[in-house]
């Protein structure tokens, strides 16, 4: 479904990644962890084109293309077929719930009013939040809010979704709240990318863990191999700091 080649990206002169691989398969659910400031973040931003890459190869479905000479109207067809759930929600504060998923079918894809009302209505649903269709934001948990991105994300259909430390932000009640939701989507078949801290979703729930450090990917393996046998000296690091019952000796 996706791959990336040598991804290499910087602010500035401070290079953040550094030639990553990368790729998803149809239907997988990839956790990737890692320390502040080791492009898990930049990573997502650039498969999405909301920042741009220096260089690199990616392929979505049947498209590939050197990223340095992609089209702007290529950037608008793949960003169509991938959503994106940010960490501070990113919701039209003047909008109430319904608008906010009402926005971009009806403006951005030009669908008709009925066929984008009964579309936000069964996403809302699926993310237990019908009730509150009629509130803004404001009125809302910093959970609610989350969801009700993650229903926005999930309106257009999308190939497949990125999710940018959606748990973040939340305290642990709203994180399960959240998590609950991802959780569904996962078991429905969604492909998704989760940049995560959350540890027992990655291992639970995710098919492969991707582990990053100073830019590059560091160890990439189904979730099991990689909590249970890590074969980097990083890995092994970085779990015996985020993991309490970590036992592994380095």
């Amino acid at each position: 479904m996706l791959e990336v080649r040598n991804l290499k990206s910087s602010y500035g002169s401070h290079k953040v990644l550094n030639g990553v691989d990368f790729h998803v398969d149809k239907g997988d659910v990839i956790a990737i962890l890692g320390s502040s400031g080791s492009g898990k973040t930049t990573l997502l931003r650039n498969i999405s084109f909301l920042t741009e890459a220096d260089e690199g190869t990616i392929r979505f479905n049947d498209f590939e293309k050197d990223i340095r000479h992609i089209k702007r109207s290529e950037i608008h067809e793949l960003r169509s077929k991938i959503g994106y759930v940010f960490q501070n929600f990113n919701l039209f504060r003047n909008m109430t719930v319904k608008q906010n998923i009402l926005e971009g079918l009806v403006t951005a894809r030009h669908m008709n009013k009925n066929e984008a009302d009964k579309i936000a209505e069964e996403v809302l649903k699926k993310v237990d939040m019908s009730d509150r269709a009629d509130y803004y934001p404001d009125q809302l948990s910093g959970g609610q809010q989350q969801r009700v991105a993650i229903a926005r994300s999930i309106a257009y259909h999308p190939d497949l979704i990125l999710f940018d430390e959606p748990t973040s932000a939340l305290d642990p009640e709203l994180t399960r709240e959240v998590l609950k939701i991802m959780i569904r989507l996962a078991r429905e078949g969604i492909t998704m990318v989760v940049v995560t801290h959350e540890m027992d979703f990655a291992k639970n729930v995710a098919d492969r863990v991707i582990f990053m450090e100073n830019g590059v990917v560091v160890e990439d393996a189904p979730s099991k191999e990689f909590f249970n046998h890590p074969k980097e000296e990083a890995t092994k690091r970085f779990l015996r700091t985020v993991l309490t019952d970590y036992d592994f000796v380095i």
